[in-house]
């Protein structure tokens, strides 16, 4: 406990002595230019990936493949500068915009959400494209769980209220197209397996039991070790 004080970073003043940017204000600001920027452009071409898997089959134009590793190689870099921003160089600003980031990701995975349910009841799906929607929504909630790694103390309880009612209009759909409509009972494997994915991920935002706990610690902890050394001191 008396470590992590002496080595926590103070919040980065932007003015030195003489009134001149500091070269710790200077990197702050330029990181968290580089932060917003980089996961920005990560999440835009996340939400166009989406769009291509989610459009008709034969109208898909991305290389799956190619189109992952470049947004995953951007997410991680505008990740890793917003985190030793906040945590080497204490800046105030960017949790706040990092919040920001994290509720249009939410409405992002939400509107994913409900375009993949249209999609499973009117079971117009094949195994693979199926596979596609769970893998989308997988890389969704984990940039989700990402930002919510870089900020200190975040709660993700009111992150899982949409998602659970979301699950529960599943449900209803669920029983209204096999009980009341019928339709091919295969499908009903993809409806559950979706359904209770996504339960137990909101179920465990709503808990907040602790397992992201031990990863967020070897952050701090990390962070706490090295701050000085990789920090300027003006």
């Amino acid at each position: 406990m008396n470590d992590r004080k002496g080595t926590s970073p103070s919040p980065t003043r932007p003015r030195g002595k003489n009134g001149q940017l500091s070269q710790r204000g200077m990197l702050s600001i330029v990181m968290l230019l580089i932060s917003i920027g980089t996961l920005g452009i990560a999440m835009i071409g996340g939400a166009k990936l989406a769009y291509d898997v989610l459009g008709a089959p034969g109208e898909t134009q991305t290389g799956l493949f190619a189109a992952v590793i470049a947004l995953a190689i951007t997410y991680a870099l505008g990740w890793l500068t917003a985190m030793v921003a906040i945590r080497v160089y204490g800046n105030l600003i960017l949790p706040i915009l990092i919040t920001w980031l994290m509720w249009a990701c939410l409405a992002g995975i939400c509107y994913l959400y409900v375009e993949i349910l249209d999609r499973l009841y009117e079971q117009q799906y094949d195994f693979f494209r199926f596979w596609k929607y769970v893998f989308v929504m997988i890389a969704g909630l984990t940039v989700l769980v990402g930002l919510h790694l870089i900020i200190e103390d975040h709660n993700l309880r009111p992150f899982s209220f949409p998602l659970l009612f979301i699950s529960v209009i599943q449900l209803g759909l669920i029983v209204y197209r096999y009980v009341f409509i019928g339709g091919k009972s295969i499908y009903i494997f993809g409806d559950l397996f979706f359904l209770l994915g996504m339960s137990a991920f909101s179920i465990l935002m709503l808990a907040h039991v602790g397992l992201l706990d031990p990863l967020r610690k070897r952050f701090t902890n990390y962070f706490d070790r090295n701050s000085i050394s990789i920090r300027t001191q003006d």
